[in-house]
């Protein structure tokens, strides 16, 4: 099983991954697309009275449109698998930074919701064939400080998070919200740029393995007398045995994209019912992505570096699922501006551990020849979810007429997961002695 990198020379085939030199750039580049691929969808929250007074809609229609951006953002992982078989992974990524800028710029003219709806499908596209495109190329990049790597690349969301409320907000008063899409179009067709550095990298597998194994094929096809039904059970039975805990957290994954999104769009809103400022209400969204960044930067580091945290990564997560979950009774509970401030924090911290954890274990779970795929149907399942958490939302808005609904069904869905993680981490434990070990996949790459 080697690897073949596409470069300026020419096709390059190496034995291992690269884990250092141009896989530091592959890592800046990613840093900077998840910025603006996460970053600038994370801000429209600044927007959303704006907005939604603008276009003459209820609150349900205004969230369903932020959420629906951010799922079309993770669900466009099924796009960029298809779009492989004619282009490679800069060429996808240059395109995601093509369209997330068309959609940002037609949708700052748009006459009503569904024009928004139609520029937000495109946006979203984009934005997800910019970012998530490059963060496959990152665990293909990296053998080694995997969790490092996708520490430092998913953290360049969380700081473009943290930086852009503020200019949104300021935009928004010079330009209002039409204006300011004009230019946050402007910025995403950076993601073009960054996407230059790419150096696309794939899996070239071993040839007279595969025929080895089509022989094998033909010869067990061929025995006599064999029942078709028993094959197919067969077939179905070894299916679950070897991805039974691999679809237990892609599960536990679509629970958790249904409230992992809701404060980031929700808390600026919330703010404002509760008398604060714009300015302050934007801190607290900053906040959020500052906690953010610290948790993803820092759990990565601290992930590649200790050999105890590798083993009970499974544990780390489910911790930060349960933290998740307890942080919501803060804003159900008080108006404080202080501890409405730790709350954003710590649900940020928290939220950002999990997020490195969770492609870690993804990386680890399907190895080098169908990782690309493994991240594909992790992002469409949190797609999926968003699809119905933006909805769910906002006709919990509208019914109970306040935001703090909002964090009532955050607190239930995040409690959810955490149940669910935690029966995963169980049985992986039982079963593997406390190790991550998901599958024989791994096994088979490094022979």
């Amino acid at each position: 099983m080697g690897l073949r990198i596409k470069t300026l020379n020419g096709i390059e085939t190496v034995e291992r991954p690269p884990n250092g030199g141009w896989a530091w750039l592959v890592v800046f580049a990613t840093f900077n697309n998840m910025g603006i691929g996460f970053g600038i969808p994370k801000s429209l929250g600044v927007y959303f009275n704006e907005m939604r007074d603008d276009l003459g809609v209820g609150n349900t229609a205004i969230s369903w449109l932020l959420t629906f951006i951010m799922s079309m953002l993770t669900f466009s992982g099924l796009f960029a698998q298809v779009l492989r078989k004619w282009l490679d992974d800069r060429q996808i990524v240059m395109l995601g930074g093509l369209m997330s800028c068309t959609g940002m710029v037609i949708c700052s003219f748009a006459p009503n919701i569904f024009v928004a709806y139609l520029c937000g499908f495109i946006m979203g596209t984009g934005y997800g064939l910019a970012s998530i495109t490059c963060m496959t190329q990152v665990s293909q990049y990296f053998s080694t400080n995997t969790a490092l790597a996708n520490g430092i690349g998913l953290s360049g969301s969380t700081l473009y998070g943290v930086i852009l409320p503020y200019p949104a907000q300021y935009l928004l008063g010079e330009f209002g919200w039409r204006g300011s899409f004009l230019i946050l179009g402007a910025i995403s067709l950076n993601a073009c740029v960054f996407g230059a550095l790419i150096h696309p990298i794939a899996v070239m597998k071993d040839p007279d393995k595969n025929g080895k194994d089509l022989n094998t094929v033909r010869e067990e096809s061929c025995i006599e007398n064999s029942s078709v039904t028993p094959v197919k059970d067969g077939r179905i039975n070894r299916f679950f045995k070897k991805y039974w805990l691999g679809l237990c957290f892609i599960f536990a994954d679509v629970v958790c994209a249904l409230s992992m999104y809701l404060p980031n769009v929700y808390i600026v809103p919330y703010a404002l019912e509760l008398g604060f400022s714009e300015s302050s209400s934007a801190l607290l969204l900053s906040v959020i992505s500052v906690g953010d960044f610290v948790g993803r930067f820092f759990s990565g580091l601290a992930i590649s570096k200790s050999a105890f945290l590798r083993k009970s990564i499974l544990q780390l997560t489910c911790l930060c699922f349960g933290v998740m979950t307890a942080v919501q009774f803060i804003p159900t509970t008080s108006s404080n501006f202080a501890l409405l401030a730790f709350y954003c924090v710590t649900y940020g911290c928290a939220f950002g551990v999990t997020a490195t954890t969770l492609f870690t274990i993804a990386a680890i779970y399907s190895g080098p020849s169908i990782r690309g795929m493994t991240f594909t149907v992790f992002f469409a399942a949190a797609g999926l979810a968003l699809l119905i958490s933006g909805a769910l939302s906002g006709v919990v808005v509208d019914l109970l007429g306040n935001f703090t609904s909002v964090f009532w069904l955050t607190m239930i869905l995040a409690g959810t997961t955490s149940l669910l993680f935690t029966a995963c981490t169980m049985t992986a434990f039982l079963h593997n002695n406390g190790q991550i070990v998901f599958s024989k996949s791994n096994s088979h790459e490094k022979k």
